[in-house]
């Protein structure tokens, strides 16, 4: 029984379950934080379409400092495609198919400056070919669609492959310094998801990029805090001890006549 027992922890295994508990408290913890983000990410995806759309001028320092503030929402470009100049963005998937996204760049009629302008899937299968037919005229034009950053990678293997001749290029990832190079323009530091509505685009089905909801960080967080408290409550059952009740005293004395 408790009444009968002490805790005595020994110092090794003391220390080592303090530095346990720490680092799964810390990995629950860090699970809510990104909860917390994919949350805010879904929220302002969802609350983007009620905000006034912004236009493209002027929006480079702002977006430089305050990123986050104007991810998804809606924005309206003026200017011209450059259809001379596309990217097939390869190895994207839609529906379990594997295809490309198809990026170009629209050149803004106030600065030069280019915004890259993502028109949709289309798939790998001719998509060279159906982009150069169908590319869209170098016309003056308005054109409208959400702010984003541009497709992340998980890792670069040295600088987009030269040796591809002509356009349009296909390519692992979007390279905005390389672009500007091709291009002899500055490349802006973000991209426009082309409006669903917008001619001249392929399949869009806009929607925020998160491969693990706010449900299952938080599940996981609840894992990790599960897994210290028991851990602390073996620890402390394990460091119990008999209570020694040894004394002097206990012994019968012999008596003296």
């Amino acid at each position: 029984m408790l009444k009968n027992k002490r805790f005595k922890p020994a110092l090794a295994p003391t220390l080592i379950v303090v530095l346990m508990t720490g680092v799964l408290v810390s990995l629950g913890v860090w699970q809510l934080h990104r909860a917390e983000q994919k949350l805010q990410l879904l929220q302002r995806y969802e609350n983007a379409p009620r905000l006034p759309a912004l236009a493209a001028t002027g929006l480079e320092s702002d977006l430089a400092t305050h990123w986050r503030e104007y991810r998804y929402r809606r924005v309206r470009l003026m200017g011209a495609y450059d259809a001379g100049h596309q990217i097939l963005l390869e190895n994207q998937i839609s529906h379990g198919r594997v295809g490309v996204m198809v990026i170009t760049p629209f050149i803004l009629a106030d600065s030069g400056a280019v915004v890259l302008v993502n028109r949709g899937w289309t798939a790998a299968a001719g998509a060279a070919r159906e982009v150069i037919e169908n590319g869209p005229a170098a016309a003056p034009r308005r054109v409208r669609g959400l702010l984003n950053h541009p497709p992340a990678v998980g890792m670069r293997l040295g600088s987009p492959d030269d040796s591809k001749q002509g356009w349009p290029k296909p390519m692992p990832y979007v390279d905005l310094e390389w672009m500007a190079l091709q291009l002899g323009r500055p490349v802006l530091p973000w991209v426009v998801l082309l409006a669903r509505d917008e001619a001249d685009g392929y399949h869009r089905d806009w929607r925020p990029s998160v491969r693990m909801g706010p449900e299952k960080h938080k599940g996981y967080a609840v894992q990790w805090f599960s897994l210290a408290g028991a851990l602390v409550f073996l620890f402390v059952a394990g460091s119990m001890k008999p209570e020694n009740r040894g004394g002097c005293g206990q012994g019968k004395t012999r008596e003296t006549k």
